[in-house]
């Protein structure tokens, strides 16, 4: 078979003409697309131009729900609700009915099996007897950023459409960072763990929160109790901000001693000055030429958590689907990114959890790069990401420490140095960001370290000007993700 090539502006008008077709055949009557899978496919085929652009909006569906109601001999029925959502596909407000036709269970007309939405029942069914799953969701309102400014990790996707949550998620429920552990008890250094009436020392150098030597000195405790492998160790006040340092301060505060499941086994572990017993490390405050020793971490990130991006709560809990843990329990969605990290406690579920499984399924992951602060030697970390927070050169407060933290090529190469579309000549006043269904606007986390110290984070304040804050925080999470 032969192909002719058609030249000139036949060729023009017949993909035009194409083009129309396809997007026609995506979007209803008004322009609005009719599904997530037909954005997807406009996306692919790089028009998604023709029905978006940076400030309009994507309205998504989440469960917020599930309950029940059974009739006849169907005495009483539950469902599944990760199982009953990955059977539909979809989160909408909405009924629906599972009818026994006198043989088998019927979802509109069509035969379909219970255990596969999740449904278990109790009772004997007669023909017409239904379990009616009523679904209850809500709506989280994203801003288009910019069409094909973020890389796909995918190499065989060429395009990529980003977008931001316009409110605030989450406001004062979860931290950016946990204060972290100050030592850590490691198996290459204790294999059996620290036994019982063990006498330890650890040597503060420009150790005070400033950076200066104020609080300097050897300090030793006893652990009256054995420290297993994994356990931790915290001090309450070194790394902690004064309005000036003595030593005092240290020797004022206590040890506190975790299992390896981050249980306190041990508290008001009295701290002196001396040097007695086992040396376990040199700390300082952020700068790394200070600290010598291994599983010893940064006195600032023992009081006031990590502003690295990696081990930002935020960002577990926007990445999981996990259902929500029991009160009073580690998260269910937290896990430790380093031997420093402490958990969070919460019963909220992942961010994806009870999102339109059809958007989920639009999502991929894109290269991104991120500052690092002084702590971990400055320059910057490439990293994959799947749901994320903007960086302040992508919402166009510019460079963080001289790194422009937007997309790479996947090889080290920036493709980006200026903001998101959307924001860019935005003033502050277009960056604030409310908590969802208020007028209340919030500071909201960034994923840019403020990158002299160890423990503090950038955000964007109520004003919605540039500023930072402790990791240990809990200010707002704005989700930011990219279809592709």
């Amino acid at each position: 078979m032969s192909v002719s090539i058609i030249e000139g502006q036949k060729a023009d008008r017949i993909a035009e003409a194409l083009e129309v077709m396809a997007v026609s055949l995506a979007s209803d009557s008004t322009g609005l697309v009719k599904n997530w899978k037909s954005l997807q496919n406009l996306l692919r085929a790089g028009m998604i131009g023709k029905v978006l652009s940076p400030s309009d909006t994507l309205n998504v569906e989440k469960e917020s729900g599930l309950s029940v109601t059974v009739t006849g001999g169907v005495t009483s029925a539950t469902v599944n609700e990760d199982t009953f959502l990955s059977a539909t596909g979809i989160a909408q407000n909405r009924a629906y009915e599972f009818v026994y036709d006198g043989a088998v269970w019927t979802l509109e007309g069509i035969a379909v099996e219970l255990p596969h939405y999740g449904i278990t029942y109790s009772g004997t069914p007669a023909e017409g007897d239904a379990i009616v799953i009523h679904e209850q969701a809500g709506t989280i309102v994203f801003d288009v950023l910019g069409i094909d400014y973020d890389v796909p990790v995918n190499p065989a996707m060429k395009h990529s459409l980003s977008i931001l949550a316009r409110d605030v998620l989450l406001y004062n429920s979860i931290p950016f960072c946990a204060s972290q552990a100050l030592y850590s008890v490691a198996a290459d250094i204790w294999p059996d763990g620290i036994p019982a009436e063990t006498t330890l020392n650890i040597t503060l150098n420009h150790g005070a929160y400033n950076g200066s030597t104020s609080h300097d000195g050897t300090y030793q405790f006893t652990t009256p109790v054995a420290i297993p492998v994994g356990g931790k160790i915290r001090h309450t006040t070194m790394g902690v901000y004064q309005s000036s340092y003595t030593q005092e301060q240290i020797t004022g505060g206590t040890f506190t001693i975790y299992d390896a499941a981050y249980n306190v086994i041990a508290q008001n572990v009295a701290c002196s000055v001396g040097s007695d017993g086992t040396d376990i490390g040199t700390t300082t405050a952020a700068d790394p030429q200070y600290k010598s020793g291994t599983h010893v971490n940064f006195t600032q990130r023992n009081a006031y958590g990590s502003n690295i991006n990696a081990h930002s709560a935020n960002r577990k809990w926007m990445n999981s689907s996990a259902a929500g843990a029991a009160s009073g329990e580690i998260a269910s969605w937290w896990t430790a990114s380093d031997e420093f990290d402490m958990p969070v406690k919460s019963t909220l579920p992942g961010f994806l959890h009870g999102l339109d499984p059809s958007f989920v399924a639009c999502i991929g992951r894109v290269y991104k790069r991120t500052a690092l602060p002084i702590a971990n030697g400055y320059g910057y970390i490439d990293t994959q990401e799947y749901v994320w927070a903007p960086s302040m050169t992508e919402m166009g407060y510019g460079a963080n420490n001289g790194v422009y933290e937007t997309t790479t090529d996947g090889n080290g190469a920036v493709k980006q140095t200026g903001a998101y579309p959307l924001y860019v000549g935005a003033g502050n006043a277009d960056k604030i960001k409310v908590s969802q269904g208020t007028t209340t606007a919030r500071y909201w986390w960034l994923r840019s370290p403020y990158p002299s110290l160890a423990s503090h984070e950038r955000c964007v304040i109520p004003s919605g000007a540039l500023n930072y804050s402790n990791a240990y925080n809990s200010s707002g999470v704005v989700p930011g993700l990219s279809l592709i």
